[in-house]
């Protein structure tokens, strides 16, 4: 397998781990896990395996893994994490924009979300239903990084700077509200492989 498409395959799974987990999701768990490990080696993405191993024990019961998923991202509403580009931006870059919350973040719809509209569109994609109002989720990121990596890996790069470079501050938000342990990884091996692809893009 090409590098690009093994980094798309990344792409795609990490995009799946922010999902509503499935019991075919849950069962793949050590899949996954060795996936990681072999694709991050033959990458040379220096990912701890620290943070991935343990997916089998702490992901692979489709019971707790779907409350794990609520706790983290859905309920308790004070303690979760909305892992969403537009509430850690701005919510609009228009320097002429007059509506009060123009500058604020934590806001959904954002000027990010528009772009993201656009671009779905541009492509003749189509939003699932349960994420109308958040078209910058980063399950939907994830996923559209990969589709450009297999189809026009020419735009990825823009892509790349343009909408996932917010992923420190959501590691932040998850540490401090302490959202379950998985959820935690996830987002860590997530933040740190988007890393590793904007250092490789920006030299």
């Amino acid at each position: 397998m090409s590098d690009a498409a093994l980094r798309a395959e990344i792409y795609s799974l990490l995009s799946e781990a922010f999902k509503e987990p499935s019991r075919e999701f849950a069962a793949e768990q050590q899949a996954i896990s060795n996936f990681l490990q072999e694709a991050f080696a033959q990458l040379g993405c220096e990912i701890s395996e620290a943070l991935y191993r343990d997916w089998p024990l702490l992901a692979g019961d489709y019971t707790l893994l779907t409350a794990a998923y609520r706790q983290a991202f859905i309920f308790p509403v004070e303690t979760r994490v909305v892992p969403v580009e537009s509430v850690y931006r701005r919510w609009t870059q228009d320097p002429t924009a007059e509506v009060p919350f123009a500058s604020e973040k934590g806001l959904l719809m954002s000027d990010h979300a528009l772009h993201m509209e656009t671009l779905y569109y541009a492509y003749g994609l189509t939003f699932p239903s349960e994420y109308r109002g958040m078209p910058d989720h980063i399950c939907l990121e994830l996923e559209f990084a990969a589709m450009l990596l297999e189809k026009t890996p020419e735009r990825f790069a823009l892509f790349l700077t343009e909408h996932l470079n917010w992923l420190p501050d959501l590691v932040q938000d998850a540490e401090e509200r302490g959202i379950p342990e998985y959820y935690r990884q996830v987002i860590k091996v997530t933040a740190q492989f988007l890393d590793w692809e904007l250092r490789r893009h920006s030299s």
